[in-house]
């Protein structure tokens, strides 16, 4: 007798390409490209551990590789939806006086970490949950979290202006032009009583002028 499946056509499985792709098992949602065009605090990096508390700009969202683009200074990166937050400055928790992303510090007042006393920083992002700063250690890829009572802010230096001379008022002008009239009536009266130059009167008697 035939067996089964000798009488039924073989049918190919065709894979489920759709099913299969790394978009349909995570398809983007709202939710995943919220953040485009905000200011974003990347964090749980492991490859990338520097850059873990950097604020960037989520500029674009990838949907094919459900990953975020985001600019940090001048590198752009790829960061899943779980990498990246919203940036929390000037929340209801940050100080009156909120320091921006990327403004210098200097530490003081540490007790635990004496070390980095007199130590320069710059600012990263605004912690609300905790109340503190996250700070990157100048020098160094240390980041670490500091209350606003233990960052001074570095003001730049201020430019100082270059020294310009001042337009001359009218009262100087007015005596300088008095100056030169005198003197221009000087010149005429002395050519006045010499009106063939000092000259003539030597070349014509024939002499002359001692050397």
């Amino acid at each position: 007798p035939r067996s089964h499946s000798k009488l039924w056509p073989r049918v190919a499985r065709v894979p489920d390409t759709a099913a299969s792709s790394p978009t349909a098992r995570h398809p983007a949602s709202r939710a995943d490209m919220a953040l485009v065009g905000e200011r974003v605090v990347v964090s749980g990096l492991l490859r990338r551990p520097e850059l873990n508390s950097q604020v960037g700009e989520a500029t674009s969202f990838d949907e094919a590789n459900g990953r975020y683009t985001v600019r940090i200074g001048t590198e752009q990166i790829a960061l899943r939806p779980m990498n990246v937050e919203r940036a929390p400055f000037r929340s209801s928790g940050a100080p009156a006086e909120t320091l921006e992303p990327h403004a210098k510090v200097r530490i003081h007042g540490l007790s635990a970490r004496a070390e980095l006393n007199s130590c320069g920083g710059t600012i990263l992002c605004w912690h609300a949950d905790k109340g503190r700063y996250g700070v990157q250690v100048e020098g160094s890829l240390e980041t670490v979290l500091l209350r606003p009572t233990n960052l001074e802010e570095v003001k730049p230096p201020r430019v100082r202006e270059k020294w310009a001379p001042e337009w001359r008022s009218a009262e100087a002008d007015a005596i300088i032009e008095n100056k030169e009239r005198e003197l221009l009536a000087a010149e005429a009266a002395e050519a006045a009583k010499h009106p063939f130059g000092a000259g003539f009167g030597a070349a014509a008697g024939g002499g002359a002028a001692a050397v």
